[in-house]
């Protein structure tokens, strides 16, 4: 049976539209229901009791933190994304918490400015750090890490979910559920297009390219080997699996593996070590990280229902960039092309 998440997604609002917008599109891309302060954008003692039943009806919670505490509830004295939080936890809701690994880096504007509310931002990041969380600096981290995280939460703490019910009756209900889902996949297309354009801003600073690497090549007989290779190496072996329906994990490390076998670092091994070569899983991770970093690849739900693993796709952006690497280069630059 076919059966979908809804993911409350938590926030301040003004310094992450962009970030909160990436992540509905993440969600929407493995199959879940976003829901969040879209949907109830005013803050009041009414909307944040209407949240906190929304929070229920939720499969699992997500916070995202950058430098904003927000904005605080007066009789709390604590902000509604910190209460938000807190009735997730005290309700036993599975919760994923999305830190910036670096919130000093970010501008003044996206901070807190006084000392009272630094400190009260600073209490509640502790208070994430304490269970489930994980870190981003962009938002290419930021949607991997919602990949990883809903598969891990999906995987560790499976939850009832959502299933078609053809029999629903409030014919109203159903019509702005669906005006919702579309306004957010909306989002989704928008984000997908700009991804098609351009490369995600700040990767700048990131290995690519003519950049080399080291990954390592494990054995079943043999013992590991490293080997260094340039990253548009990397992409070229990897990039053309993840077309069409997708990659699974065993297909990039096999491909990658391959890669290696080219190399004349590996010339003194038997034919039959081949067998069994596979990109060790440290390689594999790292690979991944950098490739949805910088914006050439993204995880999806896998088509089994039964198979919690992610399926890795290029994006628009990584499709693009795949058919440069492997498009074929003229012989003589200097002759003009006829």
């Amino acid at each position: 049976m076919d059966k979908r998440y809804q993911v409350f997604v938590s926030s301040t609002f003004e310094d992450l539209r962009e970030e909160r917008a990436a992540v509905i599109s993440a969600l929407l891309q493995i199959d879940c229901f976003p829901a969040g302060m879209e949907l109830f954008p005013a803050a009041d003692d009414d909307s944040l009791t209407l949240i906190k039943s929304v929070i229920n009806d939720s499969d699992y919670y997500l916070v995202i933190l950058a430098g904003r505490y927000g904005s605080v509830h007066g009789p709390s004295g604590k902000s509604y994304t910190h209460l938000e939080y807190e009735y997730a936890v005290d309700s036993g809701k599975p919760t994923i918490a999305l830190l910036h690994s670096n919130p000093g880096s970010l501008a003044a504007d996206r901070t807190e400015r006084t000392e009272e509310t630094r400190k009260l931002f600073e209490a509640f990041s502790a208070e994430l750090k304490k269970k489930n969380c994980r870190y981003w600096t962009d938002r290419a981290e930021l949607t991997a890490a919602v990949f990883t995280g809903v598969q891990h939460l999906k995987k560790t703490r499976p939850a009832l979910g959502w299933t078609q019910n053809t029999t629903l009756s409030d014919e109203g209900l159903k019509d702005e559920l669906l005006r919702v889902r579309r306004e957010m996949e909306m989002q989704g297309l928008e984000l997908a297009e700009a991804k098609a354009r351009n490369a995600p801003t700040g990767v700048d600073g990131l290995e690519q390219g003519s950049d080399q690497t080291s990954i390592v090549i494990e054995f079943a007989e043999h013992p590991p080997s490293t080997f260094t290779v340039e990253w548009d190496e990397i992409m070229r072996s990897v990039l053309p699996q993840t077309l069409g329906a997708g990659a699974e994990d065993a297909d990039i490390r096999m491909a990658l593996a391959s890669l290696a076998r080219e190399s004349e670092v590996f010339d003194t091994l038997p034919l039959y070590a081949w067998d069994s070569a596979r990109l060790s899983l440290n390689s594999f991770g790292r690979v991944i990280n950098q490739m949805v970093a910088l914006g050439l690849i993204e995880g999806r739900q896998h088509p089994s229902a039964s198979t919690p693993e992610t399926i890795w796709v290029a994006t628009p952006y990584g499709f693009k960039e795949g058919s440069r690497l492997v498009a074929l280069k003229r012989k003589n630059p200097r002759e003009p092309w006829r």
